[in-house]
């Protein structure tokens, strides 16, 4: 069978690889760094070209291989096969998708947002009610920024709930100054919505 060939032959190259990249963050020379990043991303779009990577962790410790589609959820489908044949390898953690990440802040076009600082508001679809949209609150919002700023909240959301819940489970986002009294106008804290999302799942 060679429904996975494409799969093996990947991980086969990793395999006989995958040292060279295990200290990839630490290497000082800009250019030998380089390359290992080209030469992996040449590999990885053999299978996919629509595909991406990212590697990190902490010095001399496990690494964390990620594979994404950036969001695009047209390839989720390929990310999924690929880690699904990944192999099992000491000191390295192969995961789907970037996962959500804590204690950041986006900045973008000199635009600054902390999601401890956002409140959001749920909108429902009558028609499809597993359809969800968002209404995003910002303490400094300037409306001539609208682009700007919603691509900035939208960075946000790819952070705080990973790449696949932003992808799959937000449906539409605007972009609003925030009241001076949000919770009386029963806005939520932006950190409590990876929780919202699955007690709304639940509900479903």
């Amino acid at each position: 069978m060679l429904s996975n060939y494409k799969e093996k032959q990947f991980w086969n190259w990793f395999e006989r690889n995958n040292s060279k990249f295990f200290f990839l963050n630490q290497i000082d020379n800009e250019q030998e760094r380089e390359r290992l990043l080209d030469d992996f991303l040449e590999r990885l779009h053999t299978y996919n070209e629509h595909l991406f990577f990212e590697i990190g962790g902490h010095p001399d410790e496990t690494q964390e291989l990620i594979i994404t589609a950036e969001g695009d959820t047209e390839y989720f489908e390929k990310v999924e096969a690929l880690v699904k044949e990944a192999p099992s390898l000491k000191n390295w953690h192969i995961i789907p998708f970037k996962p959500p990440a804590e204690g950041f802040t986006i900045s973008y076009k000199g635009i600054e947002l902390d999601p401890k600082n956002l409140w959001f508001f749920p909108l429902e679809n009558k028609q499809n009610i597993s359809l969800l949209g968002l209404k995003i609150y910002l303490p400094r919002y300037e409306h001539s920024q609208k682009k700007d700023t919603l691509t900035a909240v939208y960075l946000v959301l790819d952070s705080l709930l990973g790449e696949r819940s932003s992808s799959m489970d937000i449906h539409h986002v605007e972009v609003h100054q925030l009241p001076s009294n949000p919770e009386e106008q029963g806005l939520l804290d932006l950190v409590d919505l990876p929780g919202y999302i699955k007690w709304k799942k639940s509900k479903s």
